[in-house]
């Protein structure tokens, strides 16, 4: 009866068990490797026609452009009024042709700019606006996705040596029982240079080499390890 009731006490102590949990930052800097900007090219004429006219001028060099990436393209054409004594005049449509334009290589992404504006020149109206948004840095998706799987595999790993020296140090099994992984992309944007908004603009304005800046890309793990 005493060795059996000696077994009884020791058994619950032997299965003792439980869980630490805890959170842990891992970052990686990365230069951004993606030029962008946006723009916005503005016709106002009294009949539609003239309108398509001049955007196509625009869209055709867009179209066969093999510089640069065009995103998010859309044309929006809006009837414009003018407002006196309580009455409205319909005097014409506005059309705007706007995207986004992103290139790994600033000489491209000048030359096209440079291409847009010498359009607008060309025409010599008014009544076309070009307008070509601050070009800034960013990560692309490619760089960001590979820097993202580096530091997952940074992490499990490092979790992965942590549960086996606490495994030894506390003289128990320690294992990963769960991992929950946050990502973050830190970075700021950094405009390369001022904003074009002008009516008329002069070839140079666009010939910049823009200044790059280091960028954090971070994951932080949520880990749960079970110690038995």
């Amino acid at each position: 009866m005493k060795i059996k009731l000696f077994m009884g006490l020791l058994l619950p102590i032997l299965a003792f068990s439980y869980e630490i949990e805890f959170n842990k930052s891992f970052s990686k800097v990365v230069n951004p490797d993606l030029l962008t900007t946006n723009v916005n090219i503005s016709v106002e004429k009294k009949d539609e026609v003239r309108v398509n006219s001049e955007i196509e001028k625009f869209n055709d060099f867009i179209k066969n452009n093999k510089e640069v990436i065009i995103k998010n393209g859309s044309f929006t054409l809006s009837p414009k009024y003018k407002y006196y004594d309580n009455k409205q005049e319909f005097i014409g449509y506005v059309g705007n042709l706007r995207y986004s334009v992103e290139s790994k290589d600033a000489k491209e992404l000048n030359s096209f700019m440079d291409e847009l504006i010498a359009i607008k020149e060309r025409i010599k109206s008014d009544d076309i606006k070009l307008n070509i948004s601050n070009v800034s840095w960013k990560v692309s998706d490619e760089l960001q996705n590979k820097s993202f799987d580096n530091l997952r595999f940074e992490a499990i790993t490092w979790i992965e040596n942590y549960a086996n020296v606490l495994s030894s140090k506390l003289s128990k099994k320690c294992e990963v029982k769960k991992i929950n992984i946050n990502e973050f992309n830190g970075g700021n944007i950094v405009y390369a240079r001022s904003e074009m908004a002008l009516s008329s603009m002069s070839k140079s304005v666009a010939d910049v080499a823009p200044i790059s800046s280091e960028q954090n890309i971070t994951v932080n793990p949520n880990f749960i390890l079970e110690c038995r």
